[in-house]
């Protein structure tokens, strides 16, 4: 048994044991049914990655629909069950959230499928031309240890700058914060190509240095996206990879990834006391110096008692107007997306005729506010942006109940796009599917005679992909994700890659040498 089939395998055996396991948490007809949703829809997606190569020749588009099993479906089934509580606990209409979730990943798995048999894998043999001009652009080779180290103080900059500031300037350096965990490819280069690549033992001293400048940085800022955003991406490329591998399974490794897992479980209390710290501290951040926000956040993590507290404020808020509690685990709470689309569809369920007219309108608002200011008035389009200053979860839970706007709360574009369409929805989310997975899989290559392979770009947006590939907050993020975010990120990826041959080249005389942009291909 190969480690990825190994992995697919571990899995399911988990998703049947939480399943057994809700049977004594929860024995009620909503929870039971709704375990029983979840764990159909999740074998559906495990079987569709153990049966088919999909995994080895669309490895992005797939691992998108992995992701949205496990951040909707599988990681509530499995987070919770860990927690001994019920599955349908603290959601407001379970089995529907869960129906809905398993339908509309059975929509995307079947537009996978058709987009898998129409087209090949990519490779360099009849290249089409949007891959063409990637590859001249230099997306599909390999970056030296010199432009990822480029790329990640640039980010790191970039979020010092812009993570305060509004504006197209603040928006601008915003788009470029995902460049900070660029170093962390190395390690992943290093797996591929071993010492061929670069010197493990100089730059394994620099990143554990970088990691913890980063981590000290979100405390100073309170941000904690900067933080376990890396780490997660970290973590899931790494089991992409090893969904992706076929040599056999071995005692040691399992041995080893089970060490692995003992840890990470022993380091989830600290990490989750960490996380609920920061929001405890949060009440002064803006008001205090960087200084005084990591003083005041370890202060509060040495406090219990007021970490309880936080954690008893949101249980207390739970099924009110607008909560987003559902694991009581704030790490895990940040991996599961369950609760967004369950309040979402229950604000829906209660739309009057008018409500989905105003709905139809403000979506189309939205959809024109994705092009910057200059082209809208190009255009002639009346959309003053300042008029749109909140979230479709805002939106929804305002036309639903009432619920103010401008808190930013996380909604569901399956939800928006139910209350708009109806059924008629999953025709329209097939297509766009198809259309997304063609424009992510660009992020990935095949050299001759090799295995399709994950570009430095697909890399780094490995968590963006899983987490809002085939959904997101909105109809709006979901196409700004194909037509902004991707683009605008590319961009940025490709100047900086450019930047570092240039400064190769006027150092060295050679592009190769310095930064190393020139580092060999990945072979099997």
């Amino acid at each position: 048994m190969s480690n990825g089939r190994f992995v697919l395998v571990s899995l399911m055996a988990l998703a049947l044991l939480a399943l057994t396991a809700q049977l004594f948490i929860d024995f009620t007809t909503e929870n039971i049914a709704s375990a029983c949703i979840v764990f159909v829809s999740s074998m559906a997606i495990l079987l569709y990655l153990l049966w088919t190569p999909a995994i080895k020749t669309h490895p992005l588009s797939t691992f998108a629909i992995f992701g949205f099993c496990m951040t909707t479906q599988l990681g509530a089934l499995l987070g919770q069950t860990a927690l001994l509580t019920s599955l349908a606990n603290n959601l407001r209409q379970p089995m529907e959230t869960f129906a809905t979730l398993a339908g509309f990943q059975a929509v995307a798995m079947l537009a996978h499928t058709g987009y898998r048999w129409l087209l090949n894998p990519p490779g360099r043999e009849g290249q089409s031309p949007p891959r063409q001009l990637l590859d001249k652009l230099g997306l599909y080779r390999v970056p030296g240890t010199g432009a990822l180290w480029l790329m990640g103080y640039v980010g790191m900059l970039a979020f010092l700058i812009g993570s305060a500031r509004e504006g197209t300037f603040g928006k601008v350096l915003q788009g470029m914060t995902f460049l900070t965990w660029a170093p962390f490819l190395i390690p992943m280069y290093l797996l591929q190509l071993g010492e061929r690549y670069c010197n493990a033992r100089r730059q394994y001293p620099h990143l554990v240095f970088f990691a913890g400048l980063v981590v000290l940085l979100g405390l100073a800022a309170n941000a904690r996206s900067i933080i376990f955003s890396g780490f997660v991406s970290i973590a899931l490329f790494a089991l992409l990879m090893v969904l992706r591998n076929a040599d056999p399974v071995s005692p040691k490794r399992v041995l080893r990834l089970g060490l692995l897992g003992l840890v990470l479980a022993a380091l989830a209390i600290p990490v989750s006391d960490l996380a609920t710290a920061m929001v405890v501290a949060r009440k002064v951040r803006g008001s205090v110096s960087a200084v005084q926000m990591v003083t005041e956040t370890f202060h509060y993590l040495g406090q219990p008692e007021a970490l309880e507290g936080e954690r008893q404020r949101v249980r207390d808020e739970a099924l009110n107007k607008y909560d987003e509690f559902y694991l009581a685990n704030p790490l895990l709470a940040r991996l599961v997306e369950t609760k967004f689309h369950d309040n979402s569809l229950y604000f829906v369920s209660l739309f009057s005729s008018s409500d989905s007219v105003r709905l139809a309108e403000t979506t189309g608002d939205m959809l024109w506010s994705i092009l910057p200011d200059p082209v809208l008035k190009a255009l002639s389009v009346d959309v003053d942006k300042r008029d749109l200053k909140f979230s479709m979860g805002d939106y929804l839970s305002h036309l639903g109940q009432g619920g103010p706007l401008g808190g930013y709360r996380t909604g569901s574009m399956l939800a928006q796009g139910v209350a708009l369409l109806g059924v008629g929805f999953a025709a329209l989310y097939f297509l766009c599917c198809l259309l997304v997975f063609a424009v992510i899989d660009l992020l990935s290559y095949r050299p001759r005679g090799g295995p399709v392979l994950l570009s430095a770009m697909g890399m780094l947006m490995v968590w963006e992909l899983f987490l809002n590939g085939i959904t997101a907050d909105s109809l709006h993020a979901w196409l700004g994700l194909v037509i902004r975010t991707l683009p605008q990120a590319l961009f940025f990826f490709l100047l900086l890659a450019g930047v570092a041959r240039f400064s190769g080249w006027l150092f060295s005389g050679s592009p190769s040498r310095g930064f190393r942009d020139r580092a060999p291909q990945p072979q099997r």
